[in-house]
């Protein structure tokens, strides 16, 4: 009797004990979490081995310590990100909503939806980035918690920028600014300067195309004095992944205020950063930067070496880098006059192009309102209400339940009913921004995704049985000097006049683009080789018989153009159409320039 009374006051004693430990796990997990969030400024890779280690050490029932477990999955999904494996962040982040759900505070709930916004955008699925920052804003505007808001508020910014609508951008990254300044929050203020600063590059980048010079140096200036208080901050608080892309941001900005030398100086302290914490698309985008600045600096044996690395860490999928990649391949191997390898990078330029023409993430924006629609949340409140009687013995619990749901929902359909009124108010805008994407922003004619969806039209009619038609490809003679001697900005005037007489020189039926840096694609609907021929040498005549003057004291410039052509017949790619008509124009350039080859 007495060996059985110890038998039990030991089981009771373990039961208690383990218990207790179970609670001591889960307050532990928590901070883990906290700590992982931390590390990825520093060391994202020894974050993850140690928040995956302690994953798989865990030996939880389903539902047991559903925040602890949470905040270590949202850590290790954080840190993900940094590294740039996002397809992993995605699954991480998914996990952690799953295994939170309503157990966790709004300040989770933020938390997780914003990261997976990011990872989500990263990846170009901008459409549920959107969403997943919206239910974050939505979770943070409820309980008042004006930190979180601030975050998710940026995060949308930086979505806005991605997608050219710069208007709606700074004022989501004012509003992120000024909730940071308000809550003293000196990371949060950092960051939103490094933003504000992004959307200002953007402004002059516009400024520049449209030929307003004293704008765009003045947003140039924005952008160096903005990231110039946030490397301040970032260093005061020991934030290095920070500091590299104020750094980065700098650099930008005195690049584009013609200060290569001292641009370099900031580029070669974001990317050695960026190596050490271990980011990979931060390190992409130094390399990128640098090689721009390097080329500035004619030293381009050294920007073939950074456009090389940059290669080699982008993945397959990141296409829009890619073709960034390729573009600086052609003018690296044109500088050099490399052609063989110029038209050879030109063709993955068009390769990745006629990949990218088919993803109008935009589009997909623009339908984001159906997801918040009233109808579908009043559905839910009723599921939840079904739910709730399940079983008699929780019928409290799960009334409690249902109540805290139904005020949840009436605030998130409340802040989505007002955020849907102004998101419809911009519509219009976003629409105008559409056409604006197929528009070249220096010359006004259409781009090169533009002139390629004619030109699958223009292949479907030929394949059914209509006439064929040509296409004319035209680079102008010996661009780089003109640029060399008077600088770019007169180059962009040069270009512009060009366009015009090309514009001004072609059949209403044709259509002129610019295809990339000083080469114009023509497209000649219903028109054969000996036609493409004539227009071709008329083209040719008509750039070169009268010089470009230029404003202020500097001499016309004489302009000569080569151009290729090739006439599509049933059943040929566009690639391969392109492709002849690109392998003409450097026979032409071979054999003296300033002449048509087909």
């Amino acid at each position: 009797m007495r060996w059985r009374l110890r038998s039990v006051l030991v089981a009771v004693f373990l039961a208690l004990a383990t218990e207790a430990g179970a609670q001591v796990a889960c307050t532990d997990l928590e901070t883990i979490g906290s700590e992982l969030v931390a590390a990825r400024d520093s060391n994202p890779t020894a974050a993850v081995e140690r928040g995956q280690t302690t994953l798989a050490e865990l030996e939880l029932e389903a539902g047991e310590c559903a925040t602890g477990k949470a905040a270590l999955l949202g850590g290790i999904a954080s840190n993900l990100n940094v590294l740039g494996r996002n397809d992993e962040a995605v699954t991480r982040y998914e996990q952690a909503i799953e295994t939170l759900g309503t157990a966790g505070t709004s300040t989770q709930l933020a938390f997780l939806h914003r990261g997976l916004g990011v990872a989500l955008a990263e990846l170009e699925l901008y459409e549920r980035a959107l969403g997943h920052y919206l239910t974050a804003l939505a979770a943070s505007d409820a309980a008042g918690e004006l930190t979180e808001t601030a975050k998710t508020a940026g995060n949308i910014g930086i979505l806005y920028t991605t997608l050219d609508e710069y208007e709606k951008a700074r004022e989501y990254q004012t509003r992120s600014l000024q909730a940071f300044e308000a809550a003293q929050f000196k990371p949060g203020i950092a960051g939103a300067l490094v933003n504000l600063g992004a959307v200002a590059a953007k402004f002059g980048d516009t400024a520049v195309a449209s030929g307003d010079r004293e704008k765009a140096q003045r947003e140039f200036r924005t952008l160096q004095s903005l990231n110039e208080r946030a490397l301040a901050l970032f260093e005061t608080i020991g934030n290095q992944r920070g500091v590299a892309y104020a750094a980065s941001n700098i650099g930008l900005a005195l690049d584009r205020l013609n200060r290569p030398a001292e641009a370099l100086e900031q580029h070669q302290r974001s990317l050695q950063l960026r190596k050490d914490i271990g980011d990979r698309f931060g390190t992409i985008n130094s390399l990128i930067s640098k090689v721009t600045t390097l080329s500035s600096l004619r030293r381009y044996d050294d920007a073939q070496v950074a456009l090389d690395e940059a290669a080699g860490l982008i993945p397959d999928e990141s296409l829009s880098l890619l073709r960034i990649v390729a573009e600086l391949r052609v003018t690296l191997a044109e500088t050099r006059a490399d052609y063989p390898t110029a038209l050879a990078a030109q063709r993955e330029v068009t390769r990745f192009a006629t990949m990218i023409a088919h993803e109008d993430q935009r589009a997909k924006v623009a339908d984001l309102q159906d997801r918040f629609d009233a109808d579908r949340a009043a559905t839910e409140i009723e599921a939840l209400r079904s739910e709730a009687a399940i079983s008699d013995l929780e019928l409290q619990r799960q009334r409690m339940l249902f109540q805290l749901s139904a005020l949840i929902a009436v605030l998130a359909i409340a802040f989505f009913l007002v955020l849907l009124s102004r998101y419809r108010i911009g519509v219009r805008s976003a629409r105008e921004l559409a056409v604006a994407a197929r528009t070249d922003p220096l010359t006004g004619l259409p781009n090169r995704r533009h002139l390629l969806e004619l030109m699958e039209y223009e292949a479907h009619r030929v394949n059914r049985g209509g006439r064929p038609f040509c296409v004319l490809m035209a680079d102008l003679d010996n661009f780089k000097l003109i640029n060399d001697r008077y600088g770019h900005d007169v180059g962009d005037e040069v270009l512009c006049e060009v366009a015009r007489r090309l514009r001004d020189t072609v059949r209403k039926q044709d259509t002129v683009a610019r295809w990339g840096g000083e080469e114009f694609l023509l497209l000649l609907p219903d028109s054969s080789e000996s036609g493409a021929l004539i227009l071709a040498n008329k083209l040719r005549e008509r750039i070169s018989a009268e010089p470009i003057g230029m404003v202020g004291e500097l001499e016309s410039i004489d302009i000569t153009v080569t151009i290729g052509f090739s006439e599509y017949r049933s059943g040929m790619s566009l690639h391969d159409c392109i492709r002849i008509a690109d392998e003409a124009l450097y026979r032409g350039k071979r054999d003296g320039k300033n002449r048509a080859a087909g």
